[in-house]
């Protein structure tokens, strides 16, 4: 999820290209993003802060270039979907011979960096990183926001009042 939705819960058109900035290191790398890391608060705070995937291998110069651009924190400095169109059909221009050669190039670079590639295994994913949808009910309940320049360390303890108000809306809703 992108930074904004994670603090505000705003699902936007440019939460939707940082998405895709996401898709696009899984389909490249075949790592999902933060395989190896729990999917709790702590990541939802390191996001929020800057964290962005590690990219396991190497890949066109090009498509980490338009990949990191959908990661940019700032939803206005990451490209609109009008714009990753063009800069994709831009690569693919077979009448331009200098942009065949570089994309070649940059194909051919990561091809040979790649050949002891380690593919993804699923087992080196760590047990609480979870990939199915699912509500994040705090994000609307309780919106919290974080001085991150003045936090070093949290100890978070979620009072028991709030989980059992959480329970509560979730079996009504069901």
């Amino acid at each position: 999820m992108a930074p904004e939705t994670l603090s505000r819960g705003e699902y936007t058109q440019a939460s939707d290209i940082y998405s895709f900035g996401m898709v696009m290191l899984e389909v490249l790398t075949s790592y999902p993003p933060y395989y190896n890391i729990p999917h709790d608060v702590n990541l939802v705070i390191k996001i929020r802060e800057g964290l962005r995937p590690e990219i396991k291998c190497e890949i066109p110069q090009f498509l980490k270039e338009i990949m990191e651009k959908c990661w940019n924190s700032e939803p206005l400095n990451r490209p609109t979907a009008k714009e990753l169109r063009s800069q994709l059909e831009s690569y693919n221009d077979y009448y331009n011979i200098e942009i065949i050669k570089q994309v070649n190039k940059q194909i051919n670079v990561a091809n040979k960096s790649n050949k002891n590639f380690i593919q993804y295994d699923p087992n080196e994913m760590h047990p609480k990183a979870i990939y199915t949808s699912r509500k994040l009910s705090f994000l609307k309940k309780k919106k919290v926001e974080i001085n991150t320049h003045d936090t070093k360390q949290l100890d978070l303890l979620i009072p028991d009042d709030i989980i059992e108000e959480v329970e509560e809306n979730e079996i009504q809703e069901n």
